[in-house]
């Protein structure tokens, strides 16, 4: 078969790794009826939530059920946040649950759940826009309340992990009216200045005391942001839309610190390792060297080193004769290659001035024929001009003769004449035409003109 053959625990996993990773199934706000609701001795929460035509298995985690303000029971209409998992055991779809409200209290989960989708939609939580967070960055910006415990977390976890960074603190309202608009004014002003890095945080809270993180323009101004971002808001379960549209979300104010930078203490250990490896490979390669050189300082061969060079003086030498024998032919070659060389030299010179003496007297040869030819040639023309002058009509035209033509035809007979056409007659100094008799009269050859 040349499709792979899945085990039922890889399907399962794919399918459980394909929902953790969907960004809008992380964190989502869900309304229904509780109904087999089991509160467990270890205090965790099992039950269903349903609504007219499904339901679904929930999960609410001990760590979690202690902050319930109020005691669920059978047929409460609640609102809770959650996230989707595949419990593998029985290959079914639950819902983990993080906080359980009252129904009624849902008018802002229902808001943060449209922006959410919006948002979505416009591929702000998409991974292709996040931009990588540097390992080691050297200028960090911290957004976040003055004076809170927040902060002084902050600054601890950046003291103990990596105390040489430089720290730049910008405080602003992190909650209430006007927070929003101030964490955008010091995210833009942050923006201005060549930081590596910049942490918005603030410590954890009620959905009305972070809803200033929940705001569309301070989520559009992490989006456009040239550089990373971190967010730490609230706690673990927390998820804020400026959490989703970050770079990196981190569960709390000091474990955004602890993505940003490293323990210095690992760092230098790391560099302890690496340069003990590095000197230990040093000394290898510095104990095989030595190795070779005493091995080398041991060969019969350094001990006479005369008899590295015995075979190839040896060989030199038989060279050197060979080469001598060969300059001796070749002296010989060069004395047989010059007296060629002088006798063909005389012989071009023989026979450039034997064919030069045959070209001048065939130069001088073919000059005078040509007198000749052009001579005979003159004599030939005036002969014929003459002959040709003796038989021109026009001589006979000079003894007071004349030449009749009509119709361009020379008349040698009174019948050839055409009394209807004019007739043209031929002087030696000029041209008489006679007048043609009109039609209908006959011209009688004893007429006289």
């Amino acid at each position: 078969m040349s499709e792979s053959v899945w085990t039922v625990s890889t399907l399962l996993q794919s399918i459980k790794s394909t929902l953790e990773q969907n960004s809008l199934l992380k964190s989502f706000y869900l309304k229904g009826e509780l109904s087999n609701f089991t509160a467990h001795h270890s205090g965790h929460w099992y039950f269903s939530l349903k609504d007219e035509g499904a339901r679904i298995a929930c999960v609410m985690f001990q760590g979690y059920t202690k902050d319930v303000q109020f005691k669920p029971k059978e047929g409460d209409k609640v609102l809770i946040r959650a996230s989707v998992s595949v419990y593998n055991l029985q290959g079914s779809l639950q819902i983990t649950v993080f906080s359980m409200q009252n129904a009624g209290l849902g008018d802002l989960y229902q808001q943060f759940e449209l922006l959410k989708k919006k948002l979505f939609t416009l591929g702000y939580f998409n991974d292709e826009h996040k931009k990588p967070i540097p390992k080691y960055p050297s200028r960090i910006a911290v957004i976040t309340g003055q004076n809170t415990a927040a902060l002084q977390d902050i600054l601890k976890t950046f003291h103990l992990r990596w105390p040489m960074i430089e720290l730049s603190i910008y405080p602003s309202l992190v909650q209430g009216t006007g927070a929003a608009l101030q964490l955008i004014e010091r995210l833009k002003e942050a923006q201005t200045k060549d930081y590596d890095l910049i942490i918005i945080a603030r410590g954890g809270g009620s959905i009305e005391d972070l809803w200033a993180f929940n705001d569309e323009r301070l989520a559009d101004t992490i989006y456009q942001s040239t550089i990373p971002i971190i967010t730490g808001i609230g706690h673990e379960t927390d998820i804020t839309i400026a959490d989703l549209v970050a770079d990196l979300r981190a569960a709390t104010p000091t474990a955004a610190v602890q993505l940003s930078v490293r323990n210095y203490l690992e760092v230098q250990q790391e560099l302890n390792q690496i340069t003990t490896y590095f000197l230990s490979i040093m000394k290898h390669k510095l104990s095989v060297k030595r190795t070779q050189i005493e091995h080398i300082k041991t060969h019969p061969d350094m001990l006479q080193p005369e008899l590295l060079t015995q075979t190839h003086r040896l060989q030199l030498s038989i060279t050197s004769h060979t080469l001598l024998r060969q300059s001796n032919f070749i002296h010989t070659y060069q004395s047989r290659l010059k007296e060629i060389h002088q006798k063909i030299q005389r012989i071009k010179e023989q026979k450039y001035m034997f064919h030069s003496n045959r070209l001048n007297i065939l130069r001088v040869n073919m000059f005078n024929s040509l007198i000749n030819y052009q001579r005979y040639k003159t004599q030939s023309f005036s002969q014929q001009l003459s002959l040709l002058n003796a038989y021109s009509p026009l001589n006979s035209l000079e003894r007071g003769y004349t030449l009749s033509y009509q119709n361009d035809k020379m008349i040698r007979s009174i019948h050839e004449v055409d009394h209807h056409h004019k007739l043209s007659v031929r002087f030696k100094d000029g041209i008489l035409e006679t007048m043609p008799i009109p039609t209908g009269e006959k011209y009688d050859p004893k007429d006289k003109f």
